[in-house]
């Protein structure tokens, strides 16, 4: 049959092989490409469906594990520098060569812990303590200070400053010469729990010297809102719990 078709349309005068090479010819209809246009439509639609929700999800598990990463690192750090808080340096302890007279942030020169408290009013959670953090035989004085998320100052505004000064030659100076920097930021909540000497917990100590050990509680977010599901952006969070003992506090 397609032998004898191919010899028609050679003829092109017989009437049969104008028709059957007409046919031949003719390509798709207009119903054809439409439904085809559609099928394809449809296909395309199912598949940037399925990008857009895997490209959501990828940049809220980036965004995520950053904030986490972040915050993990920042809380190894200041969990090991509270964890030698009292550590003060031979030559700076009573009767020492150089013995500390002054507190470095408003406590008793002697007290390891100075600074544990809520301001209320000013929107800041602060700790401080002693330490000699580099094991040079000079008593450094470290603060944190996390900025409330409703602070007065909106550049401060969930975010951890932290300050050192050194003791020396009989006064606090700071080596930095540049003051509190910033420590860590994206900071949704930070609460520091004390556990004291006769076992119970406080979140304001009243006798500083009785705490023995600091558990924080710090809630990360993400920089900026994300995507994750449908219904519009969030700051997703996560919270990390770091359980701190206190090594020189209570020895004497």
């Amino acid at each position: 049959m397609k032998s004898r078709i191919v010899h028609l349309c050679q003829q092109r005068n017989h009437p049969q092989a104008a028709r059957s090479c007409v046919a031949r010819q003719r390509g798709f209809t207009l119903v054809e490409l439409i439904v085809v246009v559609g099928i394809f439509s449809i296909v395309m639609a199912g598949i940037y469906s399925v990008f857009v929700r895997s490209n959501r999800v990828y940049i809220s598990q980036e965004e995520v594990v950053a904030a986490q990463q972040e915050a993990r690192s920042a809380l190894d750090i200041l969990g090991r520098e509270i964890r030698m808080a009292g550590l003060i340096a031979a030559d700076n302890q009573p009767g020492g060569f150089d013995m500390i007279t002054a507190a470095a942030w408003g406590a008793d020169p002697d007290s390891a812990i100075e600074i544990a408290t809520v301001d209320v009013a000013n929107r800041t959670t602060t700790l401080a303590f002693k330490s000699d953090l580099d094991d040079d035989g000079s008593t450094d004085a470290v603060q944190y200070v996390y900025y409330h998320s409703d602070h007065p100052t909106v550049s401060r505004r969930n975010t951890l400053y932290r300050e050192t000064l050194t003791w020396s030659g009989g006064a606090w100076v700071d080596p930095s010469t540049v003051g509190e920097q910033l420590f860590l930021e994206n900071i949704q909540n930070l609460t520091f729990t004390y556990q004291m000497a006769d076992g119970t917990t406080s979140t304001a100590p009243a006798k500083l010297d009785d705490i023995r050990g600091v558990v924080i509680n710090l809630v990360a977010q993400t920089a900026r809102a994300v995507e994750p599901y449908e219904g519009g952006k969030f700051v997703r969070t996560r919270q990390l719990i770091s359980n701190i003992q206190i090594r020189n506090l209570g020895l004497s």
